[in-house]
């Protein structure tokens, strides 16, 4: 799907606002892969197969970093408490009362990645619940 500069700059800025879980989902998916993603390109991708709508918001997460990976994944909610096996990736909501704001959690409920570098949710907010992913 080919884009103008200036419809791929409006595509950034809405993953810049709204983006965080599926950045999350993109950083992780490098790390599987051990390739760069372009993240455009994969939103893109993403809304056209209704794994997302337009503002970012993830209706299969499991299917947008499976398509990144190549691999089949499974995803389910999980309280902040809970810790992860071995086979698991976990990505962290967390909420300071007025925003939430998801990142890619470092398998022991610490932050590994955070779309925004240094959330402001985050240090201000606690850890809600995890977004739990297997290989399926």
């Amino acid at each position: 799907m080919a884009q103008t500069n200036e419809s791929r700059q409006k595509t950034m800025k809405t993953l810049g606002e709204y983006g965080c879980y599926f950045l999350s989902l993109v950083h992780l998916a490098e790390n599987i892969s051990r390739k760069r993603i372009d993240a455009v390109e994969a939103y893109l991708n993403a809304l056209e197969r209704k794994w997302m709508d337009g503002e970012a918001t993830m209706l299969n997460p499991a299917a947008v970093l499976g398509s990144m990976t190549g691999l089949t994944f499974s995803v389910r909610k999980e309280s902040a408490e809970y810790r992860v096996k071995d086979d698991e990736y976990e990505v962290l909501l967390f909420t300071n009362g007025t925003y939430n704001h998801f990142v890619l959690g470092d398998g022991t409920g610490g932050v590994a990645y955070d779309p925004l570098g240094d959330s402001r949710t985050v240090a201000t907010g606690k850890c809600i619940g995890k977004r739990i992913f297997a290989r399926a």
